[in-house]
């Protein structure tokens, strides 16, 4: 019976593979790392796929690197600040040396390309390595490597062909059922010794810990909330309590600067107002007269004692999560990193091409990108979001999975979603006004009645879980410290 070979030979004429050139296209090289050096914001749309080893020229891939290296650190990267970083060595020796730069620069053919060029720098270096795979497989069929059989080479090709589909980036290795179920015991004997049954980042918040567990590994962990509602406040505490139980936070502040949410966390630790922490003065009902003494010796104790936690802040006005991916992945290889605070999901930037389309699409980005970020990582992202005005039409304000705004991505990508509300903040800027028609009396007792569910509901607040995959939903009770802004538990409700 007649056979039928599986491969297309070449045509008779094809160039013999020892003369031909390794795929690679030096031009786009250029273009990619000019454009990268004009605008820095490039790097956001490249950084997820492309890598140094993916330029062929070497002298390329070093200037890559250290273009990278800048931008991850918050730095400018052009043609003034890498002089520095090259000259006195010999690594640009093969393009001339620093005065190389210039020539990039006019290589550039346009910020709008650059991420097509960037794609053919990696798929040059994607053919490159197919070259390279096809020889080695040659090589090992005529036994190279004696002993190793056909199978094992297959298999080995199988799986450098997998990571080459993926981009070169090798992808997680098939979980056995045996391997996940030992770590779902090894989790539960965790909690066990913990003492408070957490499985996860210790939030500092009785109620909260006993809902969640604590905030566990991989989640996205979504905060809503109306404004001056609280949620830098409650981020803050959540933030200070899980440094000071040993997780490293990296809080990423693009609303209020770093100092801003320190001073809470002072004011917090110190017992004193943050109205008198910022002025430095405090109201006697009379005038305003500097602190006293004894207060100002718990500030001090306070700040010396947050210096020492591990909190980390990041305050770029508008990050995108991939800036913000690289941040952690290099405070995780140097430092270590348990929860990434984010204030708040919108203030980020979603890429050019999702801002055009929508800002749904847009906030979906954003929303993929931090829960693919907590996967990658291994550690919980708390996200904060803002609400839509809906819940104030509605009887007692609470708001509801519909208020979140521009997505509805946002509620199928958090793994747990969370309200904030304070009842005490609607009744107390909304009090009764007198009907038409109404009897004084009856005025006067739904005037009582006001009052007195504005003195109820003075220093609660409610923190309304409505979604978590794994594990109940309900209300913790919180108090709220308008002084302090700050949450502490609820003593006597910690949670529902």
């Amino acid at each position: 019976m007649a056979t039928h070979n599986i491969l297309h030979f070449p045509p008779p004429d094809a160039v013999a593979p020892s003369l031909r050139v390794p795929p690679h296209n030096t031009a786009a090289e250029q273009a990619v790392l000019g454009a990268l050096l004009a605008n820095n914001r490039i790097y956001e749309r490249v950084q997820e796929f492309l890598r140094s080893e993916h330029f062929a020229h070497t002298a390329h891939g070093h200037i890559f690197t250290a273009i990278q290296r800048r931008i991850d650190a918050g730095q400018v990267a052009d043609a003034v600040t890498l002089r520095g970083d090259f000259e006195g060595s010999e690594l640009l020796t093969s393009v001339g040396g620093v005065a190389y730069f210039a020539q990039l620069l006019s290589a550039m053919v346009g910020v709008v390309n650059a991420e097509g060029y960037a794609r053919e720098v990696q798929h040059c270096w994607l053919r490159r390595e197919l070259v390279e795979l096809g020889e080695c497989i040659v090589n090992r069929a005529h036994g190279c490597e004696p002993g190793l059989e056909p199978v094992q080479q297959i298999e080995d090709a199988e799986a450098v062909l997998s990571v080459l589909a993926e981009g070169g980036n090798p992808t997680a290795q098939l979980i056995r059922a045996r391997d996940a179920a030992q770590e779902a015991v090894d989790a539960m004997e965790r909690a066990m010794k913990s003492g408070g049954g957490l499985l996860g980042v210790d939030t500092g918040l009785r109620g909260v810990n006993r809902m969640t567990k604590g905030l566990r590994a991989h989640q996205l962990v979504l905060i809503g909330a109306r404004p001056s509602m609280g949620k830098t406040a409650l981020a803050a505490t959540i933030a200070y309590n899980a440094a000071g139980a040993g997780s490293r936070v990296l809080f990423v502040t693009a609303e209020m600067s770093a100092a801003d949410v320190v001073a809470r966390m002072i004011a917090a630790h110190a017992g004193v107002d943050l109205v008198e922490v910022l002025s430095g003065h405090e109201d006697t009902g009379e005038q305003l007269v500097p602190l006293r003494q004894g207060k100002v010796d718990r500030i001090v104790a306070a700040q010396q004692a947050i210096s020492a936690l591990p909190i980390e802040f990041e305050e770029a006005s508008s990050p995108s999560v991939p800036y913000l991916r690289g941040r952690a992945r290099r405070m995780q290889r140097q430092r270590g990193l348990g929860l990434i605070v984010v204030d708040y999901l919108g203030l980020l930037k979603a890429s050019d091409a999702a801002a055009r389309q929508s800002r749904n699409e847009a906030v979906s980005e954003i929303s993929r990108g931090l829960k693919a970020m907590a996967k990658e990582l291994g550690v919980p992202v708390v996200a904060l979001s803002q609400l839509s005005r809906e819940n104030e039409k509605r009887e007692g304000k609470r708001p509801q999975l519909s208020d979140l705004r521009d997505s509805g991505s946002l509620e199928q990508d958090a793994d747990v979603v969370a309200f904030l509300h304070r009842e005490h903040y609607y009744l107390a800027k909304n009090p009764p006004a007198k009907k038409d028609n109404e009897t004084a009396e009856d005025f006067s007792a739904r005037e009582m009645a006001w009052l007195d569910a504005v003195d109820r509901s003075a220093g609660k607040a409610e923190l309304i879980i409505h979604k978590q995959r794994q594990g109940p939903t309900g209300i913790v009770r919180l108090r709220w410290s308008a002084g302090l802004t700050w949450f502490h538990d609820d003593q006597d409700h910690p949670a529902e």
